[in-house]
């Protein structure tokens, strides 16, 4: 059986999570997650169609971190001005090398955490964990997405709400028989 040749692109970010490396590539209708923990890799797709939402929080973890380097150049600034000699040098060079993994780290603006959520799971994405990164992410999927699912009337949409609110399971999408959905970026008329 010949493998399938399909022209992946690869997405801006490369993250981490529990001793594993996470990018993302966009394929032709899906996107594709490989988690690669140095022996081994993992693929999952996710297919335009199933993704229900891609959500984005801020996190406190580059706050935390540019805390972690601003005190540790300080520390290392006040123990240079306090020594002489070699060990000022020495001191100053550490202080510099803190002082520009503070500055590269403030550079790359605030941190946060990105999911992506289909009926059946909701998985980090780690490669996007920098604000400007997932938003520049999901605006370039957005049309993708909203171009490879069906589109629903203000009714349809008020009425499902109506239910999710009440507790009650969504009614399923059903195009009229002999039909086959519309896949347009066009919106419905009433």
């Amino acid at each position: 059986m010949p493998a399938e040749n399909i022209s992946y692109r690869r997405l801006p970010g490369t993250g981490s999570s529990a001793f594993e490396q996470v990018k993302l590539y966009q394929g032709p209708d899906h996107l594709l997650l490989v988690a690669s923990s140095g022996y081994n890799e993992n693929y999952k797709r996710f297919y335009f169609r199933d993704i229900q939402a891609i959500t984005v929080r801020a996190s406190a973890r580059g706050k935390v971190w540019n805390a972690i380097w601003g005190l540790l150049t300080l520390s290392a600034a006040a123990i240079a001005l306090q020594v002489g000699g070699v060990a000022f040098v020495v001191w100053s060079i550490i202080a510099g090398i803190f002082f520009i993994l503070l500055a590269v780290h403030f550079a790359f603006g605030p941190t946060c955490i990105c999911q992506i959520q289909t009926a059946v799971q909701t998985r980090p994405l780690p490669s996007l964990n920098r604000l400007r990164r997932a938003r520049k992410v999901i605006a370039r999927l957005r049309p993708i997405i909203e171009g490879a699912q069906e589109p629903m009337s203000s009714s349809e949409l008020s009425q499902r709400i109506d239910e999710t609110r009440r507790g009650a399971a969504p009614s399923p999408v059903v195009s009229p028989p002999g039909t086959s959905p519309d896949l347009s970026l066009q919106p419905p008329t009433a």
